[in-house]
């Protein structure tokens, strides 16, 4: 639900409808009626965040681990800056890039040279996304039906990391997945 003219439809629901319509579940098992998505995130570190707290919310208990699939240009946005804020251990969290051939019109190069300046950028100077007007902006105007989270009802141990905006990193003591390991 992060643009108007999409109407209240979200990102991750329709990876969901794409791989229904698509046939993509596997014939025997469970992994459709397992499968859940995360509808309120309106940036890549709320992404990550609100999927920690949907994968709880879920199965009652925070990830193991955590394995990511995006473009490769955005693996040192997820794993230096948006895992490392979170104070998620390095050695359980996973990247993967994916991209797609240059035949298809893709620009790693220039896809590379944007993410370093409209994504990385703002989050190296605010790892939260919480105080920078940029950051702000994309996030209100990511959220047209002004639609409000509700994990810090759902994940109260969150609630300090729901809540923090630096711009120092949050103590690692005060992460729910702290002494979990």
């Amino acid at each position: 639900e992060t643009r108007p003219a999409a109407g209240p439809s979200n990102e991750g629901s329709s990876y969901f409808r794409v791989a229904d319509a698509m046939e993509l579940w596997p014939s025997a098992g469970t992994v459709r009626s397992r499968t859940t998505t995360e509808e309120f995130a309106t940036d890549s570190f709320q992404n990550l965040l609100f999927s920690i707290c949907r994968f709880r919310e879920v199965t009652g208990h925070y990830p193991t681990k955590i394995t990511t699939v995006s473009f490769s240009f955005k693996q040192r946005r997820f794993q230096e800056m948006h895992a490392a804020a979170m104070q998620w251990p390095a050695d359980a969290f996973h990247f993967i890039g994916v991209d797609p051939s240059a035949d298809t019109g893709f620009d790693l190069k220039a896809s590379s040279e944007g993410e370093a300046q409209n994504a990385a950028q703002p989050f190296e100077r605010d790892p939260y996304g919480c105080s920078s007007p940029i950051l702000k902006e994309k996030r209100k105007g990511r959220n047209p039906f002004s639609r409000t989270p509700p994990y810090s009802i759902t994940c109260p141990e969150m609630m300090e990391l729901l809540n923090w905006c630096g711009p120092d990193i949050i103590p690692k003591d005060r992460v729910p997945w702290s002494d979990a390991r």
